[in-house]
């Protein structure tokens, strides 16, 4: 009998599993007794604990099973909201500035990429954003780091915590400029010396903590951006070299059957470039 992979959910959101079960009727079947917590303590699947076959996993496949077409393969021409894929992801801590007493986002903050090609060859990049809380297993650390960060964070942070609905800034972010200001933070932030050095190594940028191969990923799409030909110049800026379509959203749930893969960045794996110049 072949021995079937051990999975773990490496991201999870409550909230926004319910959101998507609430805001389209799905009824779960009542072999997963899940229940919707809701008031004032937030809101989320509570897995009974009374029967046990009620899993993070039983609950996913459900949901899948009853979004059907609704939620789109890899590939899918856009705009789409729901989307189901797999692929290499890193999550990094988002950071937020500025004078404001009060953001947006009232929370430590990830921000998760991955970066796909579909059959036709378009390259994909997919920004989310969540909460650092939903990673599993897994707690980000304070450390003194420093890099760049971008100038862009408040306006794509009012951006994520509108989910999309717009900007104070939209008179100098229009949809394929904060999508473009959103993957620089997703693949640069943290750079410090040049941008060829830290090229496909983010244990060496700042603000990068994990890295792993997720068998699936479903994620709620806040714009779907396909970028205009000539009109972005990235010579300057390897990682984003290439950019087709960008989609800016937050996901549901990670997971992974290959554990061996996950990689920490922070602390000790944290691998520091002794050439430092200014990004």
């Amino acid at each position: 009998m072949r021995t079937q992979p051990v999975g773990r959910y490496v991201y999870w959101s409550e909230r926004l599993v319910s959101e998507v079960v609430e805001d389209n009727g799905i009824q779960l079947d009542t072999a997963v007794k899940s229940t919707l917590k809701l008031g004032a303590l937030g809101n989320g699947i509570d897995v009974t604990r009374a029967d046990r076959s009620s899993t993070r996993f039983d609950v996913a496949e459900k949901l899948k099973k009853k979004l059907g077409r609704r939620l789109a393969e890899h590939g899918t021409p856009g705009p789409v909201q729901l989307v189901h894929g797999s692929g290499w992801v890193e999550v990094a801590e988002f950071q937020r500035w500025g004078a404001r007493p009060e953001h947006s986002l009232r929370q430590r903050t990830a921000i998760l990429h991955t970066q796909t090609h579909s059959p036709r060859g378009q390259r994909t990049d997919l920004c989310l954003f969540g909460s650092l809380k939903n990673l599993q297993g897994y707690t980000v650390p304070d450390e003194p780091v420093g890099g760049w960060v971008s100038s862009s964070a408040p306006a794509i942070e009012e951006f994520v915590a509108s989910r999309g609905a717009g900007t104070s800034m939209s008179a100098v972010f229009d949809a394929e400029g904060i999508a473009v200001e959103a993957l620089r933070v997703a693949m640069d932030q943290g750079v410090y010396a040049h941008p060829d050095e830290h090229r496909g190594r983010p244990e060496t940028r700042a603000f990068t903590v994990l890295g792993f191969e997720a068998c699936e990923y479903v994620v709620r799409i806040y714009q779907d951006v396909t970028l205009t030909p000539g009109r972005w110049d990235f010579r300057t800026e390897p990682d984003l070299a290439g950019a087709e379509r960008i989609m800016i959203g937050a996901p549901l749930w990670m997971r992974t059957v290959r554990p061996e893969t996950i990689r920490t960045y922070g602390g000790a794996n944290r691998v520091v470039l002794t050439s430092r110049t200014a990004h």
